[in-house]
């Protein structure tokens, strides 16, 4: 039997970010309608609270009509009620792959909440953001070892473009609340692109003259390294105006210091080699990366091999 919530917080959580109506009504009501009648349904949990996180992540696209998308004060109450949600998803689930889920959608949360403070109020807000983390919410070990990965592979003072939730999160994880590559600057590659205000705010800390996403790039190119991650299918094109270099895991255009390079031997992949025997969901996007860069640079099919994971990203 299922541990019913008192009537009134339940709707508190609920009301707190409500969706918009172009949320459909259908998928709200059923989900709040599972966890009314049995407040331990995890799976239920995760669904609301990937919704709300969805939700939030619609203010970056800046629409002008209030009802088709989230000021930043509604982004912000919608991340509070899906980190609720994760939380409950976790605490009922533990021991599953829900729970793990939820713990990492969890540390996603509190990347999409420095991307808000960013977007705000510059880098040092989003690493303040970051820098309240509870300890106890970690990603699993195989997105770290992604994380550092990525960190070590940009050069110094590099500018490290994105692809994705697995390789951003786990590169702002390593970087902010772990502390790793301070000299670094994380910008998810999509983000950049669409979300003008995001694109201002940064050329501003850093100040450059405001441009396009790509021309920016080409500005940023100027002055220092920019990585883009194997993550990504190729790097930015910037209408041909970036000299495009393949390193190991990223391709990086502009400047780079001399005797900077990480050889290929230096990587690790004992996270992922435990997370592939525990057959960890979390490993795809570390397989799926790893296997576009040792197709680029065969040189990391040896360090790949030591750690018994030739195969899987197809080296030969």
């Amino acid at each position: 039997m299922g541990t019913f919530l008192c009537s009134g917080v339940l709707a508190a959580l609920a009301l707190q970010a409500p969706l918009p109506p172009s949320h459909p009504d259908s998928l709200r009501a059923a989900l709040w309608a599972r966890v009314a009648a049995d407040s331990t349904d995890g799976v239920a949990w995760l669904e609301i609270g990937r919704a709300y996180a969805q939700f939030a992540a619609g203010y970056h696209a800046h629409r002008a009509v209030p009802a088709a998308a989230p000021d930043a004060a509604w982004a912000g109450a919608a991340l509070d009620t899906a980190e609720q949600a994760f939380a409950r998803a976790a605490r009922w689930t533990a021991g599953t792959r829900t729970a793990d889920s939820a713990q990492v959608f969890q540390v996603y949360v509190w990347g999409q909440r420095a991307y808000l403070a960013w977007e705000a109020g510059g880098a040092e807000a989003a690493r303040a953001g970051w820098q309240a983390l509870p300890t106890a919410l970690r990603l699993p070990p195989v997105l770290e070892e992604l994380g550092e990965n990525l960190l070590r592979a940009c050069p110094r003072q590099g500018v490290l473009l994105t692809a994705g939730d697995a390789d951003t999160q786990a590169a702002w994880y390593m970087r902010h609340a772990r502390g790793l590559r301070p000299d670094l600057l994380i910008l998810p590659l999509a983000a950049w692109r669409t979300d003008a205000v995001f694109r201002g705010r940064v050329l501003r800390d850093a100040r450059l003259r405001a441009a396009g996403g790509d021309a920016a790039l080409r500005t940023f190119a100027e002055r220092r390294p920019v990585c883009a991650s194997m993550a990504l299918e190729r790097p930015p094109d910037a209408r041909g105006q970036l000299n495009w270099r393949s390193r190991p895991l990223v391709w990086v255009a502009g400047p780079e210091p001399k005797g900077d390079r990480v050889p290929p031997q230096d990587f690790v992949f004992a996270a992922l080699r435990l997370a592939l025997d525990q057959h960890d969901t979390w490993s795809a996007p570390a397989v799926a990366l790893y296997r576009r860069a040792a197709d680029i640079t065969s040189a990391l099919c040896r360090p790949l091999d030591t750690f018994g994971i030739k195969a899987e990203v197809g080296c030969r």
